[in-house]
């Protein structure tokens, strides 16, 4: 899914529900969906233990892959078009 990047917020706090601690990235960003006339907008948590190490910036567009339960597998940034 291809999506631009609005904000990145760091995320490194523990979870009062679990205990476990939670360290990452939320990608705030917007894309097109064709129930929406115009751009969806949504948040994408990226885990550190996923082992993406790009720093991501708004007006930045990136593609996501998810796996077959509907978490993030991955994030690459599309290079910009001259």
């Amino acid at each position: 899914m291809s999506a631009r990047v609005l904000g990145v917020q760091y995320l490194d706090y523990v979870s009062r529900k679990s205990g476990n601690p939670v360290k990452g990235l939320s990608l705030h960003c917007a894309y097109k969906d064709q129930q929406v006339e115009g751009e969806a907008v949504s948040n994408f948590f990226v885990s550190d233990n996923l082992g993406i190490s790009l720093k991501f910036l708004p007006g930045d567009t990136v593609d996501i892959a998810f796996n077959q339960r509907g978490f993030i597998c991955d994030v690459k940034q599309i290079p910009a078009k001259n």
